[in-house]
């Protein structure tokens, strides 16, 4: 597996597939990632990470987040690498 961190955030990373053990907090909490408002059931649901009702700034949301640290999981897809490249330039202009 690939999992790579995001500059600028210790807490989401780049991924080609679902992390068994979250690289940052080392636990086995590694969820599938729900965007929403969670009805009852999905929020007390274990195998489910719920991300919340706002979205996160990127192109795509997270696939996968942690249950016990909160670190977020992306695809690494070309789309979400030039996001980060973006960023990453808009920093360096920015400083």
């Amino acid at each position: 597996m690939n999992c790579r961190s995001i500059p600028e955030r210790d807490d989401w990373f780049l991924t080609d597939r679902k992390p068994t053990i979250c690289p940052r907090c080392g636990q086995k909490e590694v969820r599938k990632a729900v965007l929403g408002y969670p009805t009852e059931e999905d929020f007390y649901d274990e195998s489910l990470f719920i991300i919340g009702c706002i979205p996160d700034p990127t192109p795509v949301q997270c696939k996968f987040g942690c249950r016990e640290c909160d670190s977020k999981f992306w695809k690494d897809t070309p789309e979400m690498r030039d996001h980060i490249k973006q960023m990453e330039e808009w920093r360096k202009e920015n400083d």
